[in-house]
C-alpha cells in the first residue's frame, strides 16, 4: 500500500544514553536578591488589550503564583468546581449530577494518591504547584465575600490531583461496562460475589451523527512549503466550549519565556511556543489500557485465581455526601472490589474483570509540560518526550531551525503480539498477558522532516499524517492504533496538497475552510437519484433546486447545508452502511463515497425538506441564520459544522433552552448558564521567521466574568475568519499593556 519509506526519528545513544538522563537539564536556578520576599512581591502581571496575562517573575514559583492568581481572576468559580471534582467532593456542594464523578475519585483516592505522589516530582516543579495554589488562594481570600461559599482553598496536592482525573474516570467508563455487558450476558440465577459492585447505568446512544467534540487539528509546514522559507505551526483543539481554554505568557528572565494555553484549573501551559520552537497536541486512539478477565475461585467467590493460586479481592468502601435540590444532605455508599491488577469494573458468575491503565501512573504529566516550556531545541524537546510523561496524544512540533516533527505519543505497554485482540478483555488468570514495561519513545510512530514538507493530524491514525511520505503500519506492533482515515483528515490532506507554498494568510484560509467533504462524496449520487426519479414530488423538486445551488460548504451564507445535514443524519441513522463504496484501505483518501440505498436516501431527503421548512420557514435557510454565535448583544452568523460531515472547521451549535426558538447557538445560552456549543475555539499559528510572528484567537474570550469586555471581545475576530497578534516580545507586550499590577 505504501510506496515511500518513512523518515523516522531515531533516538540514538548520543541523544539519550539512558532513561535516567532523559530529562531536560534546566539551567541552575540562582536565588535572586530578596528571595525572602512573599511570592506576590516577586511577580508582575501585565494584561494586554485582549486580557491575556503576561506574567514575569523572579522565580518559577513566583510565575506560578501569578499564573494561579490571574487564572482565578478570570475563572475562580469554575476552577473551584474542578478542584472539588478532582477531590471527589463536588456532589456535597453542587448536587447529584456530580455523584458518579465523586464515586470514581473517592474509589481511586485521587487526592490521597496525589499527596503521596508529590514527593516523586521534581523539587522545582513542586514549588510551581505550591505557587499556583498560593496564587489561587490569595485571590479567593481577597474575594471571599463575592465568591460562592463552597469555593475551597487548595494545596499543591489539589493542583496535582486535577491533572490526574482521567484514570479514575476511565475506570468507571460506561462504554467499557456496556461492551462487557454485551459480550458477557448472564442469567438472573447466576450467583454473585459478596457485596455490590457499582455499575453506572448504561445510557442509550442518542448521538446526532458524530459531532466528534474531543478532537483537534494540527499542521506543521517546513520551509520548502512556505512562501517565506520559514516553518509554520498551526494548532486548533476541539472541545466543548464550557471546558474552557485559557491563554497566558510566562517569563522568568534568562530562564523561561513561553506563550500558550491550558485548560482552566491546570497549573501550567500545555501547548504553545517560545522564540525557538512550538508544539501542539491532537487526541489519538492509543490503547494504553487493558481489561483482565480473572477467573473466580469456585470455592471462595471473594477470591480469584492467578497462575492457579487463589488471591483475595480487596474490599473498598466509599461514601459520598450529596446535596439535594431542597438543600438537605444525603450519603451515597458503594462497595467496590480491587485486584492486584486493578479495580474490578464488571463481573459474571465465573469472572471478575480488572481494569489496568498506564495512565494511573502518569503523575509527571504536567511536570513534563513544565519542562517542555523550557526546551530550546529539538534535542531538548525529545529528551523530555522520552521520559514518557504524557499518557497519550499526537504531538506536532516545529522550530526555528527548520525542523518539523510528528510523534504518535503513548504510554503504551509492551504486550504479547501473538494475534490476541486487546480491544476489550484478555485472559487474566495467567501472567502471560500482564505487561511490565512501556514502549520507549523510539518504538513509537514518528516522522521527522519528511521530504514532502508537511505533517498534519486531525485525529487520524499515524499512517496518514502525510500522503507523500507515509509511515508503514507493518513496521509496528498490531496493537498500535489502526483504523479508518475519517473525512476530516482526508479534507485536511486535500487542502494541504492543493497548494505548494503557504503564506500566513493562506494558512488562515485553510484553517477556516468551511467545505464539507461528505457533500462532495455523496451529493452527486443524491442528485443522480433525483434525476432518475419521475415525477418528483414537490418536496423532492424543492430539494433538487436547493442542492443544485448549494456550494457544499457550511459558510454563513451557504443555503443548503441545513437541509443536507438533516438529510444525512436521518439517512445515516436508518442505513447501517450508508455508502455504496465504503472506506477502503487501498484508497484511503478517496473513500467512502456514494449512497448504498438511493430509495431510502430520497425518503429521508423529502422528510428533511419538510423538517427544514417547518423549523426555519424555508428549505434553503442560510447556515448562518440557523446557527449563531451569541454573546449578549453580540449576535453573529455561525460557520463550520460537525466533523461527521467532513468539516475541517468543526463547530457545534447547541439548541437553546426551552422557549429559545429553533436557532442553535455557540456562546452564551442564558444569563445564568455555562457556555454552550463547542469544538473550534482556540487557534494558534506560529511563523518561525526572525523575529517570529505569532497569532491566536480564543472565540469565547479570556474570562467567564460576563461583566468584563474580555469575555466576548474575540468572537468578532473569530467569526471573521481571522486571528489576532499573540504578543510575545517585550516591546510588543509593553506597547499593548492594558493593566500592570502585582497580585496583592
Amino acid at each position: 500500500m505504501f510506496a515511500a519509506r518513512p523518515v523516522r526519528l531515531i533516538l540514538t545513544a548520543a541523544l539519550c544514553a539512558a532513561a535516567a538522563l532523559c530529562a531536560l537539564a534546566l539551567p541552575p536556578l540562582i536565588t535572586p536578591l530578596g528571595a525572602d520576599k512573599p511570592l506576590a512581591d516577586r511577580v508582575v502581571i501585565r494584561r494586554d488589550t485582549f486580557g491575556v496575562p503576561h506574567i514575569t517573575g523572579e522565580t518559577e514559583a513566583a510565575v506560578a503564583f501569578g499564573f494561579g492568581y490571574a487564572q482565578a481572576e478570570d475563572h475562580a468559580a469554575e476552577m473551584a468546581k474542578r478542584f472539588l471534582a478532582a477531590r471527589g467532593e463536588a456532589a456535597r456542594h453542587l448536587g447529584p449530577s456530580y455523584l458518579d464523578n465523586d464515586l470514581a475519585m473517592r474509589r481511586a483516592d485521587n487526592l490521597g494518591e496525589s499527596r503521596r505522589a508529590l514527593a516523586r516530582l521534581d523539587r522545582t516543579y513542586r514549588d510551581v504547584l505550591e505557587g499556583f495554589a498560593g496564587g489561587y488562594n490569595l485571590y479567593v481570600e481577597q474575594h471571599r465575600a463575592t465568591l460562592p461559599s463552597w469555593v475551597p482553598d487548595i494545596t499543591a496536592a489539589d493542583a496535582l490531583a486535577i491533572t490526574h482525573t482521567d484514570s479514575p474516570g476511565d475506570a468507571a467508563s460506561v462504554s467499557i461496562i456496556r461492551a462487557l455487558q454485551q459480550k458477557y450476558l448472564e442469567g438472573s440465577a447466576a450467583p454473585r460475589m459478596p457485596g455490590p459492585v457499582a455499575v453506572a447505568p448504561v445510557a442509550s446512544d442518542d448521538s446526532d451523527g458524530g459531532d466528534d467534540l474531543d478532537g483537534s487539528n494540527a499542521l506543521a509546514l517546513s520551509g520548502r512549503r512556505t512562501v517565506s522559507g520559514a516553518t509554520m505551526l498551526l494548532g486548533n483543539p476541539h472541545l466543548r466550549w464550557q471546558q474552557l481554554y485559557w491563554e497566558a505568557h510566562v517569563r522568568v528572565p534568562g530562564r523561561l519565556d513561553f506563550y500558550g494555553s491550558t485548560l482552566v484549573g491546570y497549573p501550567w501551559l500545555r501547548a504553545g511556543f517560545n522564540d525557538r520552537l512550538g508544539f501542539v497536541q491532537t487526541n489519538n486512539n492509543s490503547d494504553n489500557r487493558d481489561i483482565f478477565a480473572l477467573p473466580l475461585d469456585p470455592a471462595r467467590p471473594d477470591h480469584y485465581l492467578f497462575e492457579g493460586k487463589p488471591r483475595p479481592l480487596a474490599r473498598v468502601d466509599v461514601a459520598v455526601e450529596v446535596k439535594q435540590d431542597d438543600g438537605s444532605m444525603t450519603t451515597e455508599r458503594r462497595t467496590y472490589w480491587q485486584s492486584h491488577l486493578g479495580p474490578i469494573v464488571y463481573r459474571t458468575s465465573t469472572t471478575a474483570f480488572a481494569y489496568r491503565s498506564t495512565v494511573a501512573e502518569a503523575w509527571h504529566w504536567f511536570e513534563g509540560f513544565w519542562k517542555l516550556s523550557h526546551a530550546r531545541s529539538l534535542r531538548d524537546y525529545m529528551k523530555v518526550m522520552s521520559t514518557r510523561f504524557s499518557p497519550e496524544s499526537n504531538y506536532t512540533y516545529a522550530d526555528a531551525d527548520g525542523n518539523i516533527l510528528y510523534l504518535w505519543n503513548s504510554r503504551i505497554p509492551k504486550r504479547v503480539d501473538d494475534g490476541t485482540s486487546y480491544e476489550l478483555d484478555v485472559p487474566g488468570g495467567t501472567k502471560k498477558y500482564v505487561w511490565r514495561d512501556l514502549h520507549p519513545t523510539r518504538d513509537l510512530p514518528q516522522l521527522l522532516n519528511p521530504p514532502g514538507g508537511y505533517i498534519q493530524n486531525a485525529n487520524n491514525p499515524p499512517w496518514y499524517v502525510t500522503l507523500r511520505d507515509p509511515l508503514d503500519p507493518a513496521r509496528y506492533p498490531s496493537y498500535f492504533e489502526r483504523g479508518e482515515l475519517a473525512l476530516r483528515p482526508q479534507l485536511a490532506l486535500e487542502l494541504v496538497e492543493a497548494r505548494e507554498k503557504f503564506s500566513v494568510d493562506d494558512l488562515k484560509r485553510l484553517k477556516y475552510d468551511t467545505r464539507l467533504l461528505l457533500a462532495d462524496r455523496v451529493k452527486p449520487a443524491l442528485m443522480a437519484a433525483l434525476a432518475g426519479t419521475a415525477p418528483l414530488s414537490d418536496d423532492l423538486a424543492e430539494a433538487r433546486r436547493v442542492l443544485e445551488a448549494w456550494d457544499n460548504r457550511a459558510s454563513a451564507g451557504s443555503r443548503g447545508a441545513v437541509l443536507f445535514q438533516r438529510f444525512w443524519y436521518t439517512y445515516q441513522g436508518d442505513v447501517k452502511q450508508p455508502y455504496s463504496e465504503p472506506w477502503d484501505v487501498k484508497r484511503p483518501a478517496q473513500t467512502p463515497r456514494g449512497l448504498a440505498d438511493a430509495a431510502a436516501a430520497l425518503r429521508h431527503l423529502a422528510e428533511a425538506v419538510k423538517w427544514t421548512r417547518d423549523t426555519y420557514g424555508a428549505a434553503d435557510v442560510a447556515w448562518g441564520d440557523a446557527n449563531r454565535y451569541r454573546f449578549g448583544d453580540i449576535d453573529l452568523p455561525g460557520e463550520g459544522a460537525s466533523s461527521g460531515l467532513g468539516a475541517y472547521r468543526v463547530q457545534v451549535f447547541d439548541p437553546l433552552p426551552a422557549g429559545g426558538g429553533p436557532v442553535r447557538v455557540a456562546g452564551w445560552g442564558a444569563a445564568d448558564r455555562q457556555l454552550i456549543g463547542g469544538s473550534d475555539a482556540w487557534v494558534l499559528l506560529v511563523h518561525f521567521t526572525r523575529p517570529l510572528q505569532a497569532f491566536s484567537v480564543m472565540a469565547y474570550g479570556q474570562t467567564t466574568d460576563r461583566s468584563s469586555p474580555h469575555s466576548r471581545d474575540q468572537i468578532r475576530v473569530f467569526a471573521a475568519r481571522d486571528l489576532r497578534p499573540a504578543w510575545y516580545f517585550e516591546s510588543d507586550v509593553a506597547a499593548h499593556t492594558e493593566r500592570e499590577y502585582r497580585p496583592r
